[in-house]
């Protein structure tokens, strides 16, 4: 039989889908749910999340609040101590999950640090970063200027699109590297369609978009959308399948 928390888990999960959070509730799938509770007391229900999760999380207010809030809802009536007293005033905590053990890791880790390769793409938005004191994001080997790009690249995952994040485009018109050389958040191919799909943090920058908009047009791409990062963050299974919906009648 399933542990209480197991129950409480699978049922948080099965909340946020009816709720319509996807994507929150992907986050939660890799966690586990534990309840310090004593005969007297019911102190907290912990959230143990995978690194690469809980450092992304612990950054964003708004969505450790929509887990804690969906966590005391379906907990409602459920969370007691040892004697049958429902809960009423406890914690829910983020942490880190501790890794498994197996077996010779030390030397599968030992390889993966030798065998390390820095990312090669995102060279502009890294420059960027380094002058205002900064580095990029890193997920699943790749590089990232923002948490908003991640949540894109995330959803391209699940949907299975081929992307290129944060490539160096090149096109020597004038010698000049400044001019020659442009980077794009992320170049997507779908279907044999390609588009350009741009996390937006400058809402003033329309000249300076547009012309770079039209310097990749001139090669071809047609489509490129810009949409803002706040957007793209709260909720990318909406841009990209509205993305791919326009780059779809780019087909002739």
């Amino acid at each position: 039989m399933d542990s209480f928390e197991e129950r409480l888990h699978r049922t948080v999960i099965d909340y946020l889908l009816d709720c319509n959070m996807h994507e929150i509730a992907s986050l939660l799938i890799d966690a586990e749910l534990i309840i310090v509770a004593g005969l007297n007391y019911f102190e907290a229900v912990i959230v143990d999340l995978p690194p690469n999760v809980f450092n992304f999380l612990i950054s964003s207010e708004n969505l450790k609040t929509v887990i804690k809030e969906a966590i005391s809802t379906v907990g409602e009536g459920h969370l007691a101590d040892g004697n049958g007293n429902l809960a009423k005033n406890y914690e829910i905590k983020f942490r880190i999950k501790l890794i498994d053990v197996n077996e010779g890791w030390k030397e599968v880790i030992r390889n993966l640090i030798i065998n390390f390769k820095d990312p090669n793409q995102g060279i502009v938005s890294e420059k960027t970063a380094i002058r205002r004191g900064g580095k990029p994001l890193v997920y699943n080997e790749m590089k990232f200027a923002s948490h908003s790009e991640i949540r894109i690249a995330q959803q391209l995952e699940v949907k299975k699109v081929l992307f290129f994040p944060l490539p160096l485009a090149v096109r020597n018109e004038t010698s000049d590297i400044f001019i020659d050389h442009r980077e794009i958040d992320f170049l997507i191919c779908h279907q044999g369609l390609w588009g350009i799909l741009e996390v937006s943090y400058h809402p003033d920058r329309f000249e300076k978009d547009s012309e770079k908009d039209f310097w990749f047009k001139k090669s071809g791409i047609l489509c490129i959308q810009h949409y803002t990062a706040e957007r793209c963050f709260n909720n990318p299974k909406e841009v990209v399948d509205e993305f791919l919906e326009v780059l779809e009648k780019y087909r002739k």
